[in-house]
């Protein structure tokens, strides 16, 4: 056989390899990924209904509440917040990714990921466009800025909406304690911009239901994926036989 073609099959199979899982992975049944996705586009839907409709008092109210904080407690939270600046955010979730692919020794979650970051900005930055609504800061009397002004408008949250996403599609693919820690981050994500004085809290309720619709479809995905393949390594166990006259699937 060409010395070319050898190197070629030597580099492909590692990497077809790596491709499945070798821990089993945690992937809800597609009515469930389906109905995540549904639960994430509704909270949306009535988030950007309720920007439309004017009804936002409640929001500004409950702006204030979460961005005046105290000195005394804003000595706390502002260091905190560090931890969920973009650079923040790009560190922990690179190294919860990291993590995974150490765990289940496959790449399948680095590509569920990519493609969920890449969907939410796309979506939350066309709903940007089409809302145009200004960052609190910039309207709201007071309003405390605790970092450098932002780009772009405020309706969804890009941030809150990628860091959702991403968590959820990494979810199936995590031991149940480190899925608590990620879940929590998500959460303490979407407060820090409001914090931080970028965001209304209906911009992070809407960022979450891009989020989750975007991680709703991931998983439904991975569910395809997964299903259909047999071999050991999607499963973390022997490949079921097929009975004698069935063609293998």
């Amino acid at each position: 056989m060409p010395a070319h073609i050898l190197a070629f099959s030597a580099l492909t199979v590692p990497l077809a390899a790596w491709w499945w899982p070798k821990r089993p992975a945690r992937v809800p049944r597609a009515w469930a990924a389906g109905l995540l996705a549904s639960v994430g586009a509704a909270l949306f839907g009535i988030s950007a209904l309720l920007l439309k409709a004017g009804a936002v008092g409640w929001d500004e109210s409950l702006f204030r509440f979460l961005n005046d904080v105290p000195p005394a407690g804003a000595s706390v939270l502002s260091p905190l917040s560090h931890l969920f600046l973009p650079a923040g955010i790009v560190i922990v979730l690179v190294l919860a990714a990291a993590c995974v692919v150490a765990i289940s020794r496959s790449i399948m979650p680095v590509a569920a990921v990519a493609v969920a970051a890449g969907a939410a900005w796309a979506l939350a930055n066309l709903a940007k466009a089409m809302a145009d609504r200004p960052r609190p800061y910039e309207v709201i009397a007071g309003a405390l800025l605790r970092q450098q002004p932002a780009h772009g408008t405020s309706f969804p949250s890009s941030h809150t909406a990628i860091t959702v996403a991403v968590v959820i599609a990494l979810l199936p693919f995590l031991p149940r304690a480190m899925a608590g820690v990620v879940i929590a981050y998500a959460v303490l994500v979407g407060w820090s911009r409001v914090y931080l004085g970028v965001h209304y809290p209906l911009d992070i309720l809407a960022g979450a239901g891009i989020g989750i619709a975007v991680g709703g479809v991931t998983m439904l995905a991975l569910g395809m994926l997964l299903h259909h393949h047999t071999g050991p390594s999607a499963t973390g166990k022997d490949a079921v036989a097929q009975p004698p006259g069935r063609p293998a699937r």
